[in-house]
């Protein structure tokens, strides 16, 4: 996988993250009147079963430290903790702004106490903003990827995967009949169990870039065929949106990266969906600023979910090319770039 390969892969998962918070409830035509059901459920709404942005960015960040790894790049705890400590900064940045605006508009709510702003700062909790969760575990994972890789090159193929989804199945089942019922989300027991179950999709990477330097990455009898590519991802994510269940969502995504990767894209659609890649970071971080907590009346003033979805992802566009400027050069100034 290419490093322009891997910013479209980005891209779409932030087009998938963006589509699936904007849509991805149970109440939706209280608060935008949808052009299209099946049944009684909006058709968007089904559709966001398809999307799942977290376990792209697991696999594509797995598949990119594998590569570090194998070629002796250094990903130890000091190294991985520069490369964390950049993405805080911009993380940190983004709190001063959002929170700042959110203690003008919503007193109440920003910036709590202090212990809240330690907890939301650390990202042990994410009071200010519930999608920044996947930060935390993001760094864990990061800072264990070292001994990650060192189990997964001591096992063979078939062992470090049956027991990482051994893992996974374990943890999402507690999870589910313990953690979310009790709604214990800050505890130390619940971030343990989330990390274990969200780092089968990572050692997924791993696997991926293993069988890529193997075979390839592309597939011999799909090779110059894209209107089957194109077929066969459509039918994937129809038969992803049949089923509620997120129980096989590695699978499902695993499969859509390897068929994305058949695609030959012209330039346009490329380069837009790189353009979204580089940026998916800031995206991530800013847009349920917009559509939840602070302007949720403003965004869903749009009423149709096809203008709701282009005014979120222009206005998070516009702030993330700023906000990215301004925290490179503090980066930049604090000489923790690349």
């Amino acid at each position: 996988m290419s490093k322009e390969q891997s910013l479209m892969l980005k891209g779409i998962a932030i087009i998938m993250m963006l589509f699936l918070h904007l849509f991805n409830s149970d109440t939706l035509s209280d608060s935008c009147h949808p052009l299209f059901f099946i049944g009684t459920t909006p058709f968007v709404n089904i559709l966001t079963r398809a999307c799942k942005p977290v376990d792209f960015f697991l696999i594509l960040s797995g598949y990119g430290l594998y590569y570090l790894y194998i070629h002796g790049r250094d990903i130890s705890w000091k190294a991985q903790g520069k490369r964390l400590l950049r993405l805080y900064i911009t993380y940190w940045f983004i709190l001063f702004l959002f929170v700042g605006i959110g203690s003008i508009i919503k007193p109440e709510k920003y910036p709590g106490d202090w212990l809240e702003v330690i907890k939301n700062i650390t990202t042990w909790s994410c009071s200010y903003n519930g999608e920044h969760w996947f930060l935390f575990y993001y760094a864990c994972i990061s800072l264990t990827a070292v001994y990650i890789f060192k189990l997964v090159d001591t096992l063979k193929k078939w062992q470090y995967l049956s027991f990482f989804a051994l893992c996974y199945f374990i943890s999402a089942y507690t999870f589910s009949r313990y953690i979310a019922v009790e709604k214990l989300y800050d505890t130390v027991f619940a971030h343990f169990i989330i990390y274990v179950e969200l780092t089968f999709c990572f050692v997924l990477g791993a696997f991926l870039y293993q069988i890529h330097q193997l075979k390839g990455d592309k597939i011999k009898w799909l090779k110059g065929n894209n209107n089957l590519v194109l077929l066969l991802l459509i039918v994937l994510i129809a038969l992803k949106c049949c089923f509620k269940t997120s129980a096989f969502t590695f699978a499902y995504i695993f499969c859509f990266c390897t068929l994305f990767l058949q695609l030959q894209l012209n330039k346009k659609v490329s380069s837009c969906l790189q353009f979204l890649g580089k940026y998916s970071m800031v995206m991530w971080l800013t847009h349920t600023f917009f559509s939840h907590y602070l302007f949720h009346s403003f965004i869903y003033s749009f009423d149709k979910p096809i203008f709701i979805f282009l005014v979120l992802t222009i206005i998070t566009i516009i702030t993330a090319i700023p906000i990215k400027f301004i925290a490179d050069t503090m980066i930049s100034k604090l000489y923790l770039g690349k």
